[in-house]
């Protein structure tokens, strides 16, 4: 009965930084400032959905052509 367009993807820091080439300590900085989306918190690990990190790469692309 489960729907797969309700999945959700999870991806921690080292998973983003493929895919964004940024230093952890920055990644952190934009997270603490509300430039990136905060964590969605299981126990002590941070977690970011797919979506978020893909919307937030979208943006920036935007914003980059304008």
């Amino acid at each position: 009965m489960s729907n797969s367009n309700s999945e959700v993807t999870l991806m921690r820091i080292p998973q983003i930084l493929e895919v964004m080439p940024i230093s952890k300590s920055k990644f952190w900085l934009m997270v603490q400032k509300g430039e990136f989306p905060k964590p969605i918190k299981i126990g002590r690990s941070s977690f970011w959905t797919i979506e978020q990190v893909q919307t937030f790469i979208r943006e920036k692309t935007k914003q980059s052509t304008n």
